[in-house]
Order: C-alpha cells, then sequence, then structure tokens
C-alpha cells in the first residue's frame, strides 16, 4: 500500500469519517464562502464542505501522490492543488475559512505555517484546527479502541495516531490562545471531541486588516 491508498483507506476505511463530519459540523462554513484545507491529503473534507455545506472548497496538499487520490474524489478544475504549508499558491485574503486537520502538530515549525495560513483570510475570516488533546496517548488510543471494538487497520491507525501524539506536541486551549495571539487570531471556541476527547478542534477569528 503506497502513501496515498494508505490515506484514503484512513479516511475512508476507519473511524476517521466520523470523525471528519463532526469536525465538518464544527467548522460550518456558509453556503457559498471560500474554504481551504491545508493539508487536505486525499480531501475528503473538502468534499464535505462542498457537497453538505455547499461552499466553495479547495484543498492544497505537498503531496502530489495525494493529489491524485484527491481527483478520485471531485475532479473539478483546481479544486485540489499541490504546495508547501509554508508558501500557499494562493493571493493574500482570498478565503473566508481556512482549515487544518493534523497538519501543525507534526510541524517543527509551526509559527511560519500558521502566519501562512492566516494570510490566506480575508479580515473577520476564520482559521479552525483539530490536532490531539494532551488527553491523547499511546494508552488512551488504545483503551479506546478496546471499548468500541476496533479491529485491523483501524485500530492499527488509530493507535498510531496516539503513539505520534505522544512524540509531538499536544496543546491546551490555554496554548493555542497564545499561539493563536502570536499571529493575529482570537481563539473564539474549542471543543473536545473523540472518547474522552483525545481530539481538540479550535476556531479562531482574524483580526484587523
Amino acid at each position: 500500500m503506497d502513501q496515498g491508498e494508505y490515506y484514503i483507506s484512513m479516511q475512508t476505511q476507519t473511524g476517521w469519517t466520523t470523525i471528519l463530519e463532526s469536525f465538518a459540523r464544527f467548522v460550518a462554513p456558509p453556503a457559498g464562502s471560500r474554504v481551504l484545507d491545508v493539508g487536505t491529503g486525499p480531501g475528503a473534507l473538502v468534499k464535505l464542505f462542498r457537497e453538505q455545506y455547499q461552499a466553495e472548497a479547495f484543498g492544497v496538499d505537498a503531496d502530489p501522490l495525494l493529489m491524485a487520490h484527491a481527483l478520485h474524489y471531485q475532479a473539478i478544475g483546481e479544486v485540489f492543488v499541490c504546495g508547501s504549508v509554508y508558501q500557499l499558491p494562493f493571493q493574500t485574503k482570498q478565503f473566508d475559512v481556512v482549515t487544518a486537520t493534523n497538519v501543525l502538530y507534526l510541524l517543527d515549525e509551526v509559527l511560519p505555517a500558521l502566519q501562512e495560513m492566516v494570510r490566506m483570510l480575508r479580515s473577520g475570516g476564520t482559521f479552525v484546527m483539530l490536532n490531539p488533546s494532551p488527553q491523547m496517548t499511546i494508552a488512551s488510543a488504545t483503551a479506546l479502541a478496546d471499548e468500541r471494538g476496533l479491529i485491523g487497520f483501524a485500530r492499527e491507525n488509530f493507535i498510531h495516531w496516539g503513539e505520534i501524539a505522544e512524540s509531538k506536541v499536544r496543546w491546551s486551549p490555554k496554548q493555542i490562545a497564545e499561539l493563536f495571539q502570536t499571529v493575529g487570531l482570537q481563539l473564539t471556541e474549542t471543543r473536545e471531541r473523540v472518547g474522552i476527547g483525545l481530539a481538540l478542534y479550535a476556531r479562531g477569528m482574524k483580526r484587523g486588516g
């Protein structure tokens, strides 16, 4: 299984679909709004935004192989494009909403990436992210996998998420507020989801111009 096949399996054969649907409800982009999903992978979230919310959604990812799989979902012109999180291939202030799921916590240089995402936002626009919460560990992921009877790829993938989370940063709401403030965002809402709150959603509004 290549990387593209792995991620498309993750987004279609595991509970990740349910998590993305929950996150999409949290984002709730207005119909007709312009949305950019950064680190879109195979593009499942873009598909949700377009089909269920009638948003003008786009996806960007650095991996061209994943883009090939993204086009499996929706081959609509330039809906999916390749680009670095540190140099997004769009003009400044083009979007009402920017999303990033399981992206920022993986990066070695968080601030430049977050600044670039904020650059995409119009004044008053919102940035919404999903990352593992401080409660996400191998042990907590294993416990939830046991509780929900996950087996095979779904179980392996979920516990692997806990393993990665333990090796990376896991921000608290307070830390997210401080991070957002650094780049001109005001934290407006956080929400814990997945079991005891293993995933943390956060929404911030762009201040100023």
